[in-house]
């Protein structure tokens, strides 16, 4: 056993009776049973340790998982940022166990004398003096990004690591994490990166510096959970990624059933330490609403949270709704239960009409119950668009969760599209321009397009799709292409990209040389005429496009109407639509406007 204390392992510093390991760019806390397996290794680095030796010293007398060793070392090795496969600290090795190969060095204190150790001292005191004066951000510094100054402190919430055994409770990582974020972003000094950019980094291993980079973020808070039982424990740290200085950390112990006094709590420390002044923080530790959601309840909508952001739908909509038999009054789990109704009717069919129904129906119970949440106005707004066409409340309600979450990328999408929609499109490019700041790593790389696809500019349309050529999949480029060569009527850029575009609708190669013969020879209408029945894949809305396009007007009319009648959701954009514009002349067109009240939004 080594009798340092702080010993040198790799490029790690690490000390024995420490919860932490730091090298010269990171400081990484380490969970109290992490520490332990890495204090063992180092202790036992000249042999073999077999995985029942460790779990004997680890964990004696404990009846545990059998992947709790191996959560403890895929943690470890983590925040090593070492690789299973290229190890350069933890060797596994099959069937025998693991061994420390990293070279450890003990970091030896020297006895001085005492002239010697008081000049050593104050020399130390006077070095550290130096350094917080230049490295660590004062309040005077802080103040300069305060609210005070026009430019809000950029900050991302990277995805908590979850260190326990039971596997099964990992969502509540990624719920404290939403709800962490959900918090913050109310703060007009902030700004804070949303979830959707944040989550790919839930399984890499990237320098803080990076990420910062990446997220153009000046801070960064990262942390992890621990559940044992009824307790759960947080820690967290808060990182100035351009000085590369830990401003604060803090470990948060509690009952599982103070989740939610967690989250306020951990959120003011984090707007106390920014030094941002703050009535938000306040407000919440007041919300009865809150406070009086049961932590079972609570649990369930985490759960529904976490299957919808995986993309299985049907079981965030079992859990929502098993949130609200937990808790009638559950605001929150109604307005989400609602959204995910109003995004299954976006992809269209014939359940279209019952799906907003029920959304709406699901809305109006949130907005009675609580209209402060972001969501609630989110679905409200959504209701008020495609249930009642009533624009203007739309726009109010729009406006409303857009000034309470600012970040949501769902948010965001929705009230783009409203925008698109009235023809704001000046609003439309800016809150696009918005989206990207908040949401660099994900965000809807069609929407600038669109801006200009839908005011006719078709241009800059093009300019968009060539701009972001490294980023558009093939697929999706060929199709912007495609249409916008329609609606243009530009026969060069159709011949260049509508046979790419006809083969992802999965048209014969036979059947797209003949369309390029008819569009060489006869032009585009009878080009289109003769591949609209052969593209069985198009969507109504699309072969509605194609017909209009096409110069079958009757037929684009007749598509049309039976659209409207299923309240298909793409149906609002009928006035703004380059396709459909065409159509301007034909009574049943203009008959649909009116039904759909966009002659008078």
């Amino acid at each position: 056993m080594l009798k340092e204390n702080t010993i040198l392992v790799g490029n790690w510093r690490v000390k024995l009776d420490g919860l932490s390991i730091q090298n010269k760019h990171q400081h990484k806390d380490l969970d109290a049973k992490v520490m332990q397996l890495l204090v063992y290794l180092i202790d036992n680095r000249e042999r073999v340790v077999s995985r029942n030796e460790l779990l004997d010293q680890l964990w004696k007398n404990q009846v545990v998982a059998d992947d709790v060793l191996n959560v403890a070392m895929s943690s470890l090795r983590k925040a090593l940022g070492d690789n299973f496969k290229n190890p350069n600290y933890i060797k596994t090795l099959p069937r025998n166990g693991y061994q420390l190969i990293a070279p450890v060095k003990p970091i030896a204190s020297k006895k001085l004398s005492k002239k010697v150790n008081w000049m050593f001292f104050t020399l130390l005191i006077l070095m550290a003096a130096i350094a917080l004066w230049f490295q660590f951000p004062s309040v005077d510094e802080l103040s300069e990004t305060s609210p005070v100054s026009s430019q809000p402190i950029r900050l991302a919430v990277l995805p908590f690591d979850y260190y326990s055994a039971d596997q099964s409770r990992k969502y509540i990582a990624d719920g404290l994490t939403e709800a962490i974020i959900n918090k913050l972003v109310q703060e007009s000094a902030l700004q804070i990166t949303s979830r959707a950019s944040v989550m790919q980094y839930k399984t890499e291993t990237t320098p803080i510096n990076t990420i910062a980079q990446q997220l153009n973020v000046e801070w960064i808070l990262e942390g992890s959970i621990q559940i044992e039982d009824d307790t759960i424990q947080v820690t967290a740290q808060l990182i100035n990624a351009d000085k590369d200085v830990h401003l604060w950390s803090e470990t948060y112990q509690r009952k599982l059933n103070n989740l939610l006094a967690i989250q306020t709590e951990f959120a003011a420390d984090i707007v106390t330490r920014l030094n941002i002044s703050s009535t938000q923080m306040d407000e919440d530790s007041h919300n009865s609403s809150i406070n009086k959601i049961p932590i079972p309840a609570y649990d369930r909508f985490m759960q529904a949270q976490f299957f919808h952001f995986e993309g299985e739908s049907d079981k965030a909509i079992i859990a929502y709704q098993q949130a609200i038999e937990l808790y009638p009054n559950y605001a929150q789990a109604y307005a989400h239960l609602s959204h995910s109704y109003f995004s299954k009717s976006y992809s269209g069919g014939i359940e279209t009409k019952e799906l907003i129904d029920r959304a709406s129906k699901l809305a109006n119970k949130a907005l009675a119950l609580n209209p402060e949440p972001a969501y609630v106005q989110l679905v409200t707004a959504l209701t008020f668009l495609y249930q009642d066409y009533n624009y203007q409340a739309a726009g109010q309600a729009f406006q409303l969760a857009f000034a309470r979450n600012n970040q949501d990328l769902m948010i965001l999408e929705w009230y783009i599209e409203f925008l698109l929609i009235t023809e704001q499109n000046t609003k439309a490019e800016q809150l696009t321009q918005h989206m990207v700041t908040v949401s660099p790593m994900a965000y809807n790389k069609t929407r600038a397009f669109e801006a200009f696809y839908y005011q006719g500019d078709f241009t800059k349309a093009i300019q968009e799709v060539e701009k972001k050529a490294e980023i558009l999949s093939i697929k999706s480029q060929k199709s912007l292409y495609f249409w916008t060569a329609l609606a243009s009527n530009n026969n060069d850029l159709l011949l260049e990209h509508g046979p790419a575009y006809l083969n992802s609708q999965q048209l014969s190669d036979s059947a797209i040389k003949r369309f390029i013969t008819i569009l060489k020879n006869q032009g585009q209408k009878s080009a289109l005429q003769f591949i609209i029945e052969k593209a069985t894949t198009l969507s109504p809305y699309d072969k509605a496009k194609l017909y209009t396009f096409a110069g079958e007007n009757e037929k684009a009319i007749v598509l049309l109407q039976t659209l409207v009648a299923q309240r298909n959701i793409h149906m609002l954009k009928l006035a703004i639509e380059p396709a459909f514009k065409l159509l301007n002349n034909e009574p049943d067109y203009v008959g649909l406007l009116n039904q759909l009240k966009l002659n008078s939004h």
